[in-house]
């Protein structure tokens, strides 16, 4: 049988020699979920001292949320871009270059006096977020294959919910003891904690890498090379609606449960923040029922349970339980199809040398999708005046999107 690193030599990933199959695997897949999740607390750092920070720094509404939205848009901009670099310099380089940047701008964020400043901290925040989300799962498709492999994508693609959750509490209970400055010092210290873990982690080469020296630049992308990322970006396309359906059902949830539940402004925030955390579930049985045999088609086809659970959620005669139960399967489906569709990435790609390309391809259009999703469903349920327009919005959506992904992997044998 061969190994890991025979394998990696033979299909010219040299990050694979990097990790024989040793009984670190899961602690080398833990530390690279680690620094995803805590580059995805970046994303909800700001709103829990949102009210905070408009104080001391005179701030407007639209400007906060600017700085709140602004990592999202430079990952729906650059994630292709960055996805070519970080294949030039090498995962193991741009994983932990990335924690160090997300942190360098958290410091001059919490120094930040002014709106300009700020924003301009949060846009390289942006830069290092993407080379992170990017890098960590190529560095894990190097890690080995088999369903050790499957599970591992699948429960990578909680690394958002779960991060972007921890944002939240942590942003709120600290903030309120030390201070929205030290928040902000702390998130970026844990970031650069985490950068430093990772070159210890994976600086140093085994002697299994000294093989046949693969060039780890990738080559310039080509009409050739587009047609062989088409897979990837019917996979991008298929997810991004997934992650728009997701982000937009979240925005809007609190909204809907104060205006027509008349459930309490914070409750409906610690509400929805529940039903986010819950949806995770739903990632680790994308792995389980992967790594069994089951059809990624199938699970695929689970997006269609979103627009299900959106006409629950937003169904006018239910009370906040039903509500809440509706949400609950619209994450849950989320996950399930997001954790697939991170697994999957290895089965569409043609060449093994645009692993980086399809990992920033799916960074950029998933990133499009979660910042048109929230304004299009909300223009939706303005221009129909009832939020019983959410589920066939979400439907339009969704449905080809279902087409999307099960065409990204119709030729897989998956």
């Amino acid at each position: 049988m061969k190994s890991d690193a025979d394998d990696a030599v033979r299909t010219g990933r040299p990050e694979a020699a990097e990790f024989p199959g040793t009984p670190a695997y899961w602690p080398r897949f833990a530390l690279l979920y680690g620094c995803g999740m805590l580059a995805a607390t970046g994303l909800g750092k700001i709103a829990p001292i949102a009210v905070d920070l408009r104080a001391a720094l005179t701030l407007s509404l639209d400007q906060v949320s600017l700085v709140t939205s602004s990592i999202t848009a430079v990952a729906a901009v650059l994630g292709l871009p960055v996805g070519y670099l970080v294949a030039r310099t090498a995962p193991r380089r741009a994983l932990p270059a990335g924690c160090v940047v997300m942190a360098a701008a958290g410091l001059l964020e919490a120094r930040a006096g002014d709106f300009w400043p700020l924003l301009g901290a949060r846009l390289v925040e942006g830069v290092g977020y993407v080379a992170v989300v990017v890098a960590a799962p190529a560095l894990i498709i190097a890690m080995g294959g088999g369903p050790r492999r499957i599970t591992a994508l699948a429960v990578w693609g909680t690394y958002f919910p779960v991060g972007l959750a921890l944002g939240l509490f942590l942003g709120g209970v600290l903030s309120a003891f030390l201070g929205w400055r030290t928040w902000l010092v702390v998130q970026a210290c844990a970031l650069l904690v985490a950068g430093a873990a990772t070159v210890l982690a994976l600086g140093r080469r085994t002697t299994a890498a000294a093989g046949p020296a693969p060039a780890e630049a990738a080559p310039v992308p080509t009409r050739r090379t587009a047609r062989r990322l088409l897979r990837p970006f019917l996979l991008s396309l298929g997810f991004a609606t997934a992650s728009g359906t997701i982000v937009a059902v979240v925005s809007l949830f609190p909204t809907y449960l104060h205006e027509m539940l008349h459930v309490p402004t914070s409750a409906a925030g610690t509400l929805t923040g529940a039903v986010s955390l819950t949806g995770t579930v739903g990632g680790f049985l994308s792995g389980w029922l992967l790594r069994r045999g089951v059809p990624v088609r199938r699970l695929f086809t689970g997006a269609l349970l979103m627009p299900l659970g959106t006409a629950v959620a937003f169904l006018h005669g239910g009370g906040t339980g039903l509500a809440a139960a509706g949400a609950v399967l619209v994450a849950l489906a989320n996950e399930l199809v997001v954790a697939a569709a991170f697994a999957m990435i290895p089965a569409v790609v043609a060449d093994p040398s645009d692993i980086d390309l399809a990992n920033g391809l799916l960074a950029q259009v998933g990133s499009l999708g979660s910042l048109l999703g929230p304004p299009l469903v909300s223009f939706a349920v303005l221009a129909a005046d009832g939020w019983w327009a959410v589920a066939p919005t979400v439907l339009a959506a969704c449905l080809p999107g279902t087409l999307l992904l099960r065409a990204s992997v119709r030729r897989a044998a998956v």
